[in-house]
């Protein structure tokens, strides 16, 4: 399939999924499951990403759940049991995970199955109709390229970091106890200076940005999809907005 088709169809699952439903969810899961069951390398890569953020879901599901609004009831439904109201305010937030979980497996669906050099090409043949508007694709599309290659960059350093200063904790929580006030700061200490850190991180990757200005790229424009592929898309949206 053509890279520039996969970014169409991947912009359509998303869309839908943020405007959609349960039954939005539910179709999307039976469009993924087939090429994550023939392949089944693709899940360590997505579990990982995943986890990565669930400190971040962790925070949707007390926004959630503390700022749901209770729904009145009639005085015939007016007792109910803990486990109704614990749902009402928790089922919100669990859609809204869901949501991202299942784009999160889309976008890693497609990366593992499109190149990087793939991926540029096609957002530069993407760009291709602003020309019409004066706007410098090439300078656009050069953009995305060193976007993506600090953006690696800046990842493995705070991966690397983060490996090192967990060995450091590990150590000394066994010397003073996981129960302890004085492991409770420390990690403390740790998240803020993980954070210090990355700003430290961020600004040496953009002194050595500045410094790779007479460093060349090439983009090969690819060529159009064929006609066939357009259907594709089309086939997608179609399914979709039948199944609002």
């Amino acid at each position: 399939m053509h890279p520039a088709i996969k970014i169409v169809n991947l912009i359509i699952v998303s869309i839908f999924l943020t405007q959609g439903g349960w039954s939005t969810l539910f179709l999307t899961g039976a469009l993924l499951l087939p090429f994550y069951l023939s392949h089944l390398e693709f899940w360590g890569s997505a579990i990982k990403m995943l986890y990565r953020l669930k400190w971040f879901f962790i925070s949707i599901l007390l926004i959630y759940y503390y700022y749901t609004p209770h729904v009145l009831t009639s005085d015939s439904l007016q007792v109910q049991s803990a486990f109704v109201q614990f749902l009402q305010h928790i089922l919100p937030g669990m859609f809204r995970i869901s949501v991202l979980v299942f784009i999160l497996f889309s976008v890693n669906l497609f990366i593992k199955t499109t190149t990087k050099e793939e991926i540029l090409s096609a957002l530069l043949w993407l760009f291709l109709p602003l020309r019409i508007f004066n706007i410098d694709i090439e300078r656009l599309s050069l953009r995305a390229v060193l976007t993506l290659e600090y953006i690696e960059d800046l990842s493995v350093r705070l991966s690397n970091y983060k490996q090192n200063k967990s060995l450091e904790l590990s150590n000394k929580d066994a010397k003073t106890g996981y129960f302890s006030s004085e492991f409770y700061l420390k990690r403390k200490d740790h998240f803020l200076h993980l954070i210090e850190h990355s700003g430290i991180i961020f600004r040496e990757i953009l002194k050595e940005a500045e410094k790779t200005s007479g460093k060349s790229y090439t983009l090969d424009c690819l060529e159009s999809p064929k006609f066939i592929q357009f259907s594709y898309p089309l086939g997608l949206f179609l399914i979709y907005f039948y199944s609002l």
